[in-house]
């Protein structure tokens, strides 16, 4: 387990991570997300003791970071780093052996990750005649190379075609299943759903959301259901004039309907029952961006 106990790291008067709190649990996939500049990176470097913060504590399984604890972690960072006149499995081994790996171990592994990135055949070329795609597949292999246990992304699908990134989101949920603690930081929210099990959401370096994705749709969702009929004459006036409803509109082949003030989603389809024949009814639940721009309006709960 990790744990991140009121964290602060000031730059002069530029608070970069201020007061944070968030535990993690092995065999989940959480989400540090939030735009560029929201504190993702520096918090992520903190954990590592890459960075000393101002004030707070970080635990892992309990006891303070230590610098023993460095070979537990595989950290792919935002900025991509490989000796590019070296060759690839050189690089592979020299970075597998400064996480304590045998040369014999790294080799097996090495090569069972080269075939399943299908990039066996440039095992003893050298970097710079990789394209960007194969370069980020080649610095995740030297992130997991070691076995951690616990693992930090930082943005690792930028540079990745969509069938490359799919290819490593498998892989992520794999090592997910096997049981590691993995820390997944991105700007991009589509991705974040994507992906993460948890989100820990941070803006201006302060947290705004911290909770299972499933729950944070339902706690900061649309009080609104997607719903359409069979038959073609019923519409947003038949909706608008229930009592349930407090307002309709049509999106496509199906009606956005937003409850009204006190009623559930229950109350509607009881409303409905006798006087439409419904084809599909379901909560409409918003984006993790939606739920994002909302919060940082001061909105929180969506209208």
């Amino acid at each position: 387990m990790l744990q991140v106990t009121n964290v602060t790291k000031t730059y002069g008067e530029f608070k970069a991570v201020s007061d944070l709190s968030f535990t993690a649990d092995k065999g989940k996939i959480y989400g540090l997300i939030g735009p560029n500049g929201a504190g993702k990176s520096t918090t992520i470097r903190i954990i590592m003791n890459i960075l000393s913060p101002d004030s707070g504590l970080i635990e892992l399984d309990g006891k303070a970071f230590a610098e023993e604890d460095r070979n537990r972690i595989g950290y792919l960072p935002e900025e991509r780093g490989l000796y590019k006149k070296q060759k690839l499995i050189d690089v592979l081994l020299y970075l597998a052996a400064l996480k304590g790996c045998p040369a014999s171990l790294a080799l097996e592994r090495i090569d069972y990750w080269l075939a399943r990135f299908n990039l066996i055949d440039w095992k003893n070329k050298k970097i710079d005649t990789l394209s960007k795609g194969m370069s980020q597949k080649v610095q995740f292999i030297s992130t997991i190379i070691h076995d951690p246990e616990v693992i930090f992304l930082d943005e690792p699908f930028s540079g990745l075609d969509p069938v490359s990134a799919d290819e490593m989101l498998s892989i992520i949920r794999e090592m997910k299943e096997k049981g590691k603690l993995i820390l997944f930081s991105t700007h991009v929210m589509e991705q974040a759903e994507k992906v993460c099990d948890h989100i820990i959401m941070l803006n201006k370096g302060i947290k705004i959301l911290d909770g299972d994705i499933g729950e944070i749709r339902k706690a900061y969702g649309l009080n609104s259901v997607a719903l359409s009929f069979a038959d073609a004459e019923t519409g947003v006036v038949f909706l608008e004039s229930l009592d349930t409803v407090a307002s309709a509109y049509e999106e496509g082949d199906h009606f956005i309907v937003t409850l009204a003030p006190g009623s559930e989603c229950d109350d509607l389809f009881l409303s409905l029952a006798g006087k439409a024949h419904v084809r599909s009814f379901m909560m409409n639940e918003p984006s993790l961006h939606t739920i994002f721009v909302n919060l940082v309006q001061g909105k929180g709960v969506i209208k």
